[in-house]
């Protein structure tokens, strides 16, 4: 039996059922059917790669001497020269080679860039060129050597003379001003130019003077800046032609008195001082502006370098108007005149670095110093010492097909140590050291020639024992070495030359004393000669203050060195 409940379950489950049979009693379902799907979209766009950049390419230059320079100047590209890799492109001396492609080369205002990796090198037929003129190089720097080694050995007397020279072909003018360089002419010949030394020297200043064809000389000097000294007083000389007085005074009553000694040795006066002023021959005028003792921003003043002389003539005669310029005396100031005819002052400047050259000509000059001012000695330095060498480089062979060269090496100073009492009177050892220069050759396959800087270091031995007793000069002698070689193109050389003893000269005059020569040996072989001169004051039995002396040597057969030093 159902309940009310069951029946009314059942009649819902039936009614559910007829509705899904006959769709829903009039009410119906549809699926929905999706379009056709259409092209994928495309992906974003993207930036295309940059451009290569160009860069430069490094052409050989190592031996463009050799090459005419239309080889090595390139014209510019009208457009860009297109190579895959592995391809070249020869552009005047050169062959441009594209080892990673493709590149790009364009050349302007000389210059390569391209892009990809270019390299660059000679062409065949410029480095045949290039190897055709370093074999002819290569023979004219033997022969060169060759030539040079004659002269420094002097080989053959028909053209070089003795190598070593105290100045023979030099009489050289060295001054300091208060500051730069030194000034350094030789004999006051024009034409000449002037440039600093290429090897620097410690505590020396090298100087080279050219005159624009094959001859150069080269100066190292020690010379000191020069320096300002009040002092007052009278001037006086002593009434010569040729010195200046070293007792410069500036007192009012004309007395002489104590002074202040300049640059000549102390001479007695042979003339009363004029008061208040200073008389000056012609000659002691030439001395004296040659000595830098006239400002010479005031004295009449030189044309350009290489133009000639500036001569200024004045007149004394009755009548006219003398001769009168302002100017100094060792930092005095004052005036010049002359008052009698044909005072004539030429002035000629040989070069930018040697400083004017002045003669004077004339009757008596005088100066008057002006006293509203306090005078200074402009003092130079007075005992220095320079050497150097003297070459004549041939441009190019002689008749026959030689080199012909020749060369001296020089040296020199301010103050000779030339009195004979004052030689005698040294007593004693003593040791000197200083820097060496000069020349150098090499023949044969490793021929080469130039410069060198060295070490000279030597030991005086003033003083002999006779019978336990210390005597003067006789039998002093001076030894030495010349080491620690370094030449121009880099190389350092073991050499080292012994200076055997030479003796210091017992003559009696100012030629003979103080100098010396002897022998450079190689174990016992002879291989060179050297020569010496002592310098300095010679006061109150002091040493000498240097020695600069020359030297030559044959070190082996096929090597040969020639210079000079100077030593303290």
């Amino acid at each position: 039996m159902r309940t009310k409940t069951h029946w009314a379950f059942a009649a819902i489950a039936a009614s559910a059922l007829a509705l899904a049979g006959c769709g829903g009693g009039g009410s119906s379902s549809t699926t929905t059917v999706a379009p056709p799907a259409g092209p994928p979209a495309p992906p974003p766009a993207t930036e295309p790669p940059p451009a290569p950049t160009p860069e430069a390419v490094t052409l050989p230059s190592a031996d463009n001497k050799y090459l005419e320079p239309a080889d090595t100047t390139l014209e510019d590209t009208t457009a860009p020269v297109m190579l895959a890799t592995g391809g070249t492109h020869d552009v005047g001396a050169y062959t441009l080679t594209c080892t990673v492609g493709p590149c790009e080369i364009e050349i302007a205002d000389g210059e390569v860039t391209a892009t990809g990796t270019v390299t660059a090198d000679y062409t065949t037929a410029a480095m045949a060129t290039i190897d055709a003129a370093k074999t002819v190089a290569a023979a004219e720097r033997m022969d060169r050597a060759t030539g040079l080694f004659s002269a420094l050995t002097d080989a053959d007397g028909d053209y070089a003379e003795e190598i070593r020279a105290n100045e023979k072909n030099g009489d050289f003018k060295i001054s300091r001003g208060l500051s730069g360089m030194a000034m350094v002419s030789d004999g006051g010949k024009s034409g000449w130019s002037t440039r600093a030394a290429p090897n620097a020297l410690a505590g020396y200043q090298g100087t080279v003077l050219d005159n624009g064809k094959t001859q150069t000389y080269t100066v190292y000097t020690d010379i000191a800046a020069a320096k300002r000294k009040a002092y007052d007083g009278a001037y006086s000389n002593d009434g010569t032609t040729t010195t200046l007085h070293p007792v410069i005074r500036f007192e009012d009553d004309g007395t002489t008195g104590s002074g202040i000694t300049v640059t000549e040795a102390p001479t007695a006066p042979v003339t009363t001082p004029v008061k208040g002023q200073l008389g000056l021959t012609a000659a002691q005028m030439t001395l004296a502006a040659n000595r830098g003792l006239l400002d010479p921003a005031k004295f009449p003043q030189p044309k350009e370098p290489g133009k000639g002389e500036n001569k200024y003539e004045y007149t004394g005669a009755v009548g006219k108007k003398a001769a009168s310029f302002d100017g100094t005396f060792h930092g005095a100031s004052g005036t010049y005149s002359c008052a009698t005819s044909d005072c004539v002052v030429t002035v000629t400047a040989p070069s930018t670095n040697s400083g004017p050259v002045y003669t004077v000509t004339g009757g008596a000059w005088t100066f008057s110093p002006k006293r509203n001012n306090a005078p200074m000695i402009v003092e130079q330095d007075n005992d220095h010492m320079h050497f150097g060498w003297w070459v004549n480089t041939p441009k190019a062979r002689a008749v026959g097909d030689e080199f012909l060269y020749d060369a001296q090496v020089f040296f020199g100073g301010s103050m000779p140590f030339n009195t004979q009492a004052d030689i005698v009177a040294l007593q004693g050892d003593a040791g000197y050291t200083g820097p060496a220069a000069g020349l150098f050759v090499v023949t044969g396959d490793n021929a080469a020639h130039g410069e060198f800087t060295a070490t000279a270091t030597l030991t005086a031995k003033f003083g002999t024992t006779v019978a336990g007793t210390t005597v003067g000069r006789e039998g002093g002698t001076v030894s030495g070495t010349i080491s620690k070689f370094m030449r121009d193109d880099g190389v350092a050389n073991d050499w080292a030359l012994a200076l055997g003893p030479a003796g210091i000269a017992a003559g009696g005059t100012p030629a003979d004393d103080g100098k010396g020569s002897g022998n450079i040996v190689d174990g016992i072989d002879q291989i060179g000669g050297w020569n010496f001169q002592l310098y300095g004051p010679g006061t109150n039995g002091a040493n000498p203050t240097g020695i600069a002396g020359a030297f030559d040597a044959k070190i082996d057969k096929n090597t040969a060195v020639a210079g000079a030093f100077a030593t303290k």
